[in-house]
């Protein structure tokens, strides 16, 4: 382990201040252990200092196969979501408080029981009993003037992958009745339709949360009961400028819906 303390400073004043995304790269390139150290560094001095709350849950990013290949990704990554950053729908946020504001719409699992280190690994029927529902939600994101083409991908892990919190709606669905191909997406923005697909889950939320929790797992870290996992986008990420209402709706799970003021 090497020391980051003064990467993690200046990423976690950035982070505060909403400054533009600096990567703080290194020569040699830092690698996806190495962004995960800074991560874990970051996340608890932002709580230590009361910045964030504790953790709410947990995103995924990169998983789809295209994904995983355009960033050259061996497995998803992942980032935290803070308690004081999870919203239930509807909910009004200040766009005054972001730099640049975007959202990504996906399905969220809410967790009903603990998956911890100790349980892997996991098998499919374990991960069925440990997700209490599935719900519509948006992920909240400030891209901080980000050039995400460009970006060396352990760089913005190292950064939460540019999270900012969650939107949760509903009524959502049991692990039992979900039918990933068949959810049509649909994105309506001040009223108009901007984005409609079905079957545009990056994988199954089944299997996210399975990756997720072995993931964590190798990690010493716990998939708790009560978290949330963001279980990858149905979309590209949706920059969104200015105030306005924000609504997704996925067929069979519900609605979820932002107003930016």
């Amino acid at each position: 382990m090497t020391d980051q303390s003064g990467t993690i400073e200046e990423i976690v004043k950035d982070v505060t201040t909403g400054a533009r995304f600096e990567a703080y790269a290194t020569q040699p390139e830092r690698n996806v252990a190495q962004a995960y150290e800074i991560q874990d560094g970051v996340v608890a001095a932002l709580m230590s200092s009361g910045a964030r709350g504790e953790i709410a849950g947990w995103k995924i990013a990169a998983n789809s196969q295209q994904l995983l290949e355009r960033f050259k990704l061996d497995e998803p990554a992942s980032g935290r979501v803070f308690a004081d950053q999870r919203h239930d729908s509807p909910a009004t946020l200040n766009v005054a408080d972001y730099t640049e504001f975007a959202f990504e719409p996906e399905i969220a699992a809410i967790m009903k029981s603990t998956l911890a280190p100790s349980d892997a690994p996991l098998q499919p029927d374990e991960v069925l009993a440990a997700v209490e529902r599935f719900v519509p939600a948006m992920e909240l994101l400030d891209m901080r003037l980000t050039n995400m083409p460009s970006t060396h991908i352990p760089d913005a892990i190292a950064q939460n992958i540019s999270n900012v919190g969650a939107v949760l709606g509903g009524p959502g669905i049991t692990p039992e009745e979900l039918d990933t191909a068949n959810i049509r997406t649909t994105l309506t923005i001040g009223g108009k339709v901007e984005h409609d697909v079905t079957g545009a889950a990056p994988q199954s939320p089944l299997d996210a949360v399975a990756w997720l929790a072995s993931h964590l797992a190798a990690r010493c870290l716990t998939l708790e009961a009560g978290q949330i996992v963001l279980c990858g986008t149905h979309s590209p990420i949706w920059f969104h400028r200015g105030t306005g209402e924000i609504e997704v709706e996925m067929s069979g799970l519900g609605k979820v819906s932002v107003t930016l003021i």
